[in-house]
């Protein structure tokens, strides 16, 4: 059985990481795929391997901070495929490794707003123009990256846990709203993912604290009940099952995936 049959799944934001997964994990499972990013080397590379698995692809460089470029992605898909049946919002702007203390910020607080333009106002202005064309079909599954952030307290996360916060109850708003065109919204809060990011953050804690990447993998692991860290492979199954039938009774929902190292 395959969870995506004929499909339509747009990516906004699709990176080498989850991204990648997630658009190959939709590809087996049926689905023909709209990959956007700013950059378009690596959304190229990932199409080919979609391509290579018999399934349509295409690719649209566009920034979601644009509301001409988030109408410029949404009509391309329509126009290629004919309506969208799945939107995964993946773009974000961390704030890593710039976390200050609110007494350490400038003072009208301008190095937050890059998180909450990406994160909150980009994200929910690509969903609104997805969601239009949803609303038009009476269909559709929206589901948004979210962040264990959101919830798991970190000193000088302002920005980012505040944007993906405001991002977490957008997204229960929008589900009571389009609930009533058979659409349901959704959001993954993904903890540490073994990916091309976190070798990235690994790698500067590594440098902070004069051990090795994988010394700092091993600490957060100890961390966690199931004594590990999930590879990006493993969230693309929680977003697959959020896109999927399986979930046909789910919207409004924020699902924490972390192996268990924190509990929510």
């Amino acid at each position: 059985m395959e969870l995506a049959t004929d499909q339509i799944a747009l990516l906004s934001g699709c990176g080498a990481g989850l991204g990648r997964d997630v658009a190959l994990l939709l590809a087996q499972e049926g689905a023909d795929l709209v990959l956007s990013a700013r950059k378009g080397d690596v959304i190229e590379e990932i199409a080919a391997e979609v391509r290579a698995l018999g399934r349509r692809c295409e690719t649209v460089i566009g920034d979601i901070t644009s509301v001409a470029d988030c109408v410029r992605i949404t009509d391309t898909a329509i126009e290629k495929f004919g309506r969208i049946d799945i939107l995964v919002n993946i773009a974000y702007q961390p704030d890593w490794p710039k976390r200050m203390k609110l007494t350490e910020c400038e003072p009208d607080l301008s190095n937050w707003r890059p998180c909450f333009e990406v994160n909150t106002f980009a994200t929910m202005q690509m969903t609104r123009q997805v969601a239009l064309r949803m609303i038009e079909r009476r269909s559709g599954r929206i589901v948004m990256i979210n962040t264990m952030t959101a919830d798991k307290v970190q000193p000088g996360a302002y920005a980012y846990a505040g944007s993906k916060i405001a991002l977490q109850r957008m997204t229960r708003i929008l589900a009571m709203e389009l609930g009533e065109y058979n659409i349901r919204v959704n959001s993954m809060h993904p903890g540490w993912m073994v990916g091309p990011q976190n070798v990235k953050v690994m790698a500067q804690r590594a440098e902070q604290n004069g051990t090795t990447i994988e010394e700092e993998r091993a600490k957060v692991s100890a961390e966690t009940a199931l004594g590990y860290l999930a590879p990006t492979e493993e969230y693309a199954r929680v977003v697959l099952f959020l896109a999927s039938p399986l979930a046909d009774a789910v919207t409004g929902q924020s699902l924490h995936v972390n192996a268990g190292h924190y509990f929510y």
